[in-house]
């Protein structure tokens, strides 16, 4: 059947056919009456009126129809819409329930009001309406992470999602949470996780490993003294290596290349390079081999050349930081560890002869030479800028000590008081960093001395450095990653006592000295005095050789205690700020001075220095203002503590004894809550001791094990005579005990070994009592077959050692074993007669 919107179209348009054949006939008809109206009036008016209601039936007809159009296109909207909002519903719905996205909606307590099929999958519950499910008893880390991000938004913040990634059973889930809906989505991303995890932990690793002072330390053993010691050295390295999934092979007998991924590096990384520890516990059973190992590693996803490269420069970095340390170059993170000992002296005369002819040559082809020290020169800053100064003018070229008489210490001031009255000529010498960029040209020297960083510098930034291209850098400090590269001349030290040893050391190699006038040689002595507080901290033989050396050209010890005097005020300055002092984690002791006083660095560094004099102090550390904006920390320690590494965490850096950090827009307490979480992080980290136990200790091992253990607990188990301490004393005496141990036990299993041979020959015979029907009178027991091979082989036999389930209780022939040794079992055969 046709439908109905076609056959009303069908009567419509005959409609209108019929009207307008009616309205064309009663025009026709019409038209020629209403010409004769004025004759027949009666009839006149009928066709008219006919024709204006054709017409007016047409038009209502035309209006109906396309009404009727109109009407027809709603009615197919109206149908096409109801039956898109089905299917958009139905498409709702199994987005909803049948997608793999988790939905849930929940109220302002957290409570689940509404979720969707997946998201009762993803938490493994029905999460029913009707069924009080909360979100923080259903997934905690969901909701704690849920919490933390509303909890930082800002009031007046227009942010509409919290995202973040959660782990929910196992899986990782990315969540986003639309804050003013309440509706959550839970995405799965484990795959996408995993493989991004697979990439990050296969990302390559390459380093180097150094054996620092191998050759020094074994220069005076025999070859088979050597080779045993090298062994160790071998061994050790292979074992870590094996435990650690790491990839090694020799390069030379002092180098190895080191292979693996970025998933052992985070290990090894965690357990903080273990081997530097297991290296030097080798070797310090005596105190003449002092061998310690240094790595420079990279990480990065770049090829294999470039990361070769970059892994040198971390090793260059380690060992000239002082060596016993590993750097790692994490992408573009620089990591430290280790550097827990004080640098090994490592003297090469060699190496000081080619170093002295490679700084003379450069400057002798240099137009002219300009001296520089660090911002608020010190002591030992000022003595090695006048040494390398005297040096160039004795090669006969023009050179200038950059200084600014602004930017030094109070000890330095009172040297330059003395060149204004005693020396004037002697400031011809200094020149003010703004007067030097007349002088430099393309072959101008500059030589830097005391420091390495940029930062550091009395006046010199980058702009004024790059006018060098030649620079030349000599100094005690450790190199950090932000040093100054580029140069031209490097020789650095940081085993050495101060810059001035350095450069005097280099100096005594020139085939003409340099001659130094008694006030020169004691300003230069007074730097060392200085570095090493009075020869206590980082003085090598090398340190009193260069003292003796400035003592023959007139150095005088009592010049320096004049230039080191104090006014009254400051030591009782230092005496008031004892009173604010702090004892944290038991050994170290904070000093804190007012915030409102500004004092000189050096004013921290005594009082530091007169803390760690202090009964049960091993690390001393003053904090106080050095400008309005700036708080400075001085740090001393001892044997125990590394002032360096704690000083390096708060962004400075120095020595294993001596250090010092400066900390920008902080107050003295701002630093100082910084400062103990350091030491937390350092100290707490490392407290853990090396014991030797006296004593079987259940769950920790037998007596004479080597552990590591927590340092209060040590320390108790010492207290106790449960173990002594892993000294190198100690370690010797263990170490000697043990190999009479194996001397012993070697003959005793050879013994045994030759008993066995002579039991296994012999048989013996055991005569027992019988009655008349065969049965014995009692058994043979041990203890009867130890007696008889006691009289039969005149050998002593434990009777615990014969392996015996059972007393024999039948004559004949019987084979039992012996347990003469856990490695030897003899087997001997026994005969039980009659007895005659």
């Amino acid at each position: 059947m046709p439908r109905r919107g076609v056959v009303m179209k069908k009567r419509q348009l005959i409609y209108l056919i019929t009207l307008i054949i009616i309205l064309i006939g009663s025009m026709s008809f019409s038209v020629p009456v209403l010409i004769e109206l004025t004759t027949v009036e009666n009839f006149g008016y009928i066709p008219l009126a006919v024709f204006i209601i054709s017409l007016a039936l047409l038009i209502s007809g035309t209006i109906n129809f396309k009404n009727a159009k109109g009407t027809r296109i709603l009615e197919r909207r109206l149908k096409m819409w109801n039956s898109i909002t089905y299917k958009v519903k139905k498409a709702g719905e199994t987005a909803f329930n049948k997608l793999p996205i988790g939905i849930i909606v929940i109220d302002d307590e957290s409570k689940i009001v509404w979720s969707n099929q997946c998201a009762k999958t993803i938490f493994m519950s029905p999460l029913e309406q009707d069924t009080p499910f909360y979100l923080k008893n259903l997934a905690s880390t969901v909701y704690e992470k849920l919490e933390d991000g509303l909890s930082d938004l800002d009031e007046e913040s227009n942010q509409e999602t919290i995202t973040f990634n959660a782990d929910i059973y196992g899986k990782i889930y990315y969540v986003e949470y639309l804050i003013n809906h309440n509706v959550m989505y839970l995405t799965d991303i484990t795959s996408h996780e995993h493989l991004q995890n697979l990439y990050h932990n296969r990302i390559e690793v390459l380093g180097y490993i150094n054996i620092d002072n191998l050759e020094e330390a074994l220069q005076e053993f025999d070859v088979q003294t050597k080779a045993e010691y090298e062994g160790r050295i071998i061994g050790a390295i292979a074992k870590w290596a094996t435990e650690h999934g790491v990839f090694i092979r020799a390069l030379t007998s002092t180098r190895y290349i080191l292979i693996t991924d970025q998933e052992h590096l985070d290990k090894l990384i965690k357990n903080n390079f273990t081997i530097l520890d297991d290296i030097k516990v080798l070797f310090n059973t005596t105190r003449v081999i002092r061998v310690t190992l240094s790595m420079g590693i990279a990480c990065k996803d770049v090829n294999v050349n470039d990361l070769s490269e970059e892994a040198e420069d971390q090793l260059e970095l380690a060992l000239n930081r002082g060596g016993d340390q590993v750097v790692v170059k994490k992408n573009n993170e620089t990591l430290y560890f280790g550097a827990k000992t004080d640098p090994v002296v490592k003297e090469s005369k060699v190496e000081m002869r080619v170093m002295c002819e490679e700084l003379t040559n450069l400057m002798s082809n240099s137009s002219n030479v300009f001296v520089v020290a660090h911002a608020n020169v010190d002591a030992d800053g000022f003595g090695a800028t006048l040494a390398v100064y005297k040096w160039a003018k004795h090669l006969g070229k023009e050179a200038y000590i950059i200084f600014k008489r602004d930017s030094m210490d109070d000890t330095v001031k009172r040297v330059i008081d003395t060149i204004d009255t005693e020396y004037k000529v002697l400031n011809e010498a200094f020149i003010h960093p703004n007067k030097i960029s007349s002088l430099v040209n393309k072959d101008s020297l500059l030589m830097i001395v005391d420091f390495q960083h940029i930062y550091q510098a009395q006046a010199l930034d980058n702009k004024m450095l790059s006018k060098f291209e030649k620079v030349g850098i000599i100094d005690h400090h450790r190199k950090g990653s932000a040093a100054i590269e580029n140069h031209k001349f490097y020789y650095s030290k940081t085993s050495a006592s101060s810059s001035v040893e350095l450069v005097v050391e280099l100096m005594s190699f020139l085939s003409e000295p340099v001659i130094f006038n008694e006030l020169e040689a004691t300003w230069m002595l007074l730097g060392i005095v200085v570095d090493t507080n009075n020869f206590v901290y980082r003085a090598s033989a090398a340190t009193f050789e260069v003292a003796s050396i400035l003592q023959r050209f007139g150095a005088d010890m009592k010049v320096v205690k004049k230039y080191l005097k104090e006014d009254i005020s400051e030591k009782l300055f230092r005496q008031n700020a004892y009173k604010n002092v702090e004892f944290y984690l038991d050994r170290v002791a904070i000093a804190k001075l007012d915030q409102d006083i500004t004092v000189d660095r050096a004013v921290l560094a005594k009082i530091s220095d007169d803390l760690i004099s202090v009964n049960d102090v091993d690390l001393a550390i003053t904090v106080g203002m050095i400008d309005d904006k700036t708080v400075g920390l001085s740090a001393r320690s001892l044997i125990k503590e590394n002032a360096q590494r704690i000083m390096e965490e708060m962004g400075g850096g120095g020595h294993f004894n001596n250090a010092a950090a400066q900390r920008k827009d902080e107050t003295i307490e701002q630093t100082i809550t910084i400062l103990k979480s350091k030491l937390d992080d350092v100290i707490v980290a490392e407290e853990i001791m090396k014991i030797i136990l006296t004593k079987d200790l259940k769950g920790k091992g037998k007596k004479d094990d080597i552990i590591e253990v927590a340092a209060g607990y040590g320390n108790n188990l010492i207290r106790n005579d449960m173990a002594v301490m892993a000294s190198p004393e100690n370690l010797k005496a263990l170490e000697d005990k043990k190999n009479k141990m194996a001397i012993l036990e070697a003959e005793e299993l050879q013994k045994m070994k030759d008993l066995k041979e002579k039991i296994e020959k012999t048989e013996v015979k055991i005569g027992v009592k019988v009655g008349k029907e065969g049965k014995l009178f009692g058994s043979v027991s041990s203890k009867q077959i130890a007696d008889a091979i006691a009289t039969q082989l005149n050998e002593k036999i434990d009777k615990r050692k014969i392996n015996l389930d059972s007393p024999l209780s039948t004559l004949g022939a019987f084979e039992i074993k012996i347990d003469l040794h856990k490695d030897v079992v003899a087997k001997i055969k026994v005969f039980v007669i009659e007895e005659k």
